[in-house]
């Protein structure tokens, strides 16, 4: 053998060789697993990235959604109250304030690299962050707004409801069956006046119905005594009646007609009777008779131109005599 072969096959030369190229292996396989595992850290760093950011945009999605939602429908029809329909003026300044408030600039996760895309997820998240702090303010006003509009028109509702109770309170004096429906009537306007001039709107609105409800037992109780009022009249225009139908019957029982003795008597009527003028008749004058010596009287017969008398004819004789001769 050569030196060469000599070397080659001593022990120990061959193990350092041996060592050294296990140590040429081992670095180059170490660089080339640095490069690997580096790699490997940068990709999954960029989808954790991109994961973060992904997730950012949804939650901004969310909020803007209710957002919207609550500037567009709730928030857009509160803003049309005025301050004259409120309790409170200031919370409708508040509200139109809050209302007009500008959205921040459309952010996105379209971007490439790991640093675009942190400062898009940062931006992202302070949109989300705007957005659900504008939503919680714009609807604290808008519930400001509502509860004091809500107030307001209560407040009214229940005056004008204390002011009709009140009004058929005193209207009502005197015309009630029973006296107590007016009495609790009173007791509910006292409270609802010291409850109008409050801000409970829950009580306003309960009172508001009670108000209601005591007027009605009011008026059932002044119908109920319009109607014993006349059925009590038609009880005693009946009862009169029969009274008096009563003392008409006895009265007719008690009479007697008086006992009279009556005769009758008859007059006959006194007439008058003319009787028709006659025409008189006077005879012509006959020529003087020669007086006819009187001869005595023998007794022989009534002497003539005599009644039957025997003696001279007296004055009733003579005036016969001289009665005209009827034709």
């Amino acid at each position: 053998m050569n030196d060469d072969t000599k070397t080659t096959t001593d022990p120990k030369k061959r193990r350092r060789i041996i060592i050294g190229v296990s140590a040429l292996l081992v670095a180059a396989l170490a660089t080339g697993g640095a490069v690997a595992i580096y790699q490997h850290s940068a990709s999954v760093q960029l989808a954790e990235v991109k994961e973060a950011c992904a997730q950012s945009s949804e939650t901004l999605r969310v909020a803007r959604n209710k957002y919207d939602t609550l500037h567009d429908k709730d928030a857009a029809e509160a803003v049309k109250i005025t301050d004259k329909q409120v309790e409170d003026a200031a919370v409708v300044t508040t509200l139109a304030k809050t209302y007009k408030e500008e959205a921040p600039d459309l952010a996105a996760c379209n971007v490439e690299g790991v640093d675009a895309l942190r400062g898009a997820t940062a931006r992202i998240d302070k949109n989300a962050a705007w957005y659900e702090s504008h939503t919680a303010d714009l609807s604290k006003a808008v519930d400001a707004v509502n509860e004091s509009h809500d107030a307001k028109t209560l407040k009214d509702a229940l005056s004008k409801q204390i002011k009709a109770a009140q009004e058929k309170y005193k209207g009502t004096d005197g015309k009630v069956k029973d006296d107590q429906t007016r009495k609790d009537l009173k007791t509910m306007i006292d409270k609802a006046a010291k409850t109008r001039d409050g801000k409970d709107v829950k009580a306003m609105n309960e009172q508001a119905k009670q108000l209601k409800t005591l007027m009605g037992k009011v008026d059932a109780s002044v119908k109920a005594k319009q109607d014993a009022d006349k059925k009590a009249a038609e009880e005693k225009a009946r009862k009169e009646a029969e009274a008096q139908a009563a003392a008409a019957a006895q009265a007719q029982q008690q009479y007697v007609a008086p006992q009279q003795s009556y005769t009758p008597t008859y007059t006959a009527p006194q007439q008058t009777y003319t009787a028709p003028s006659t025409p008189q008749y006077t005879a012509p004058a006959q020529p003087a008779q020669p007086a006819t010596p009187s001869k005595p009287n023998t007794g022989g017969g009534p002497i003539s131109g005599g009644h039957g008398m025997t003696g001279p004819c007296d004055a009733a004789c003579q005036a016969e005599a001289m009665k005209p001769i009827q034709r």
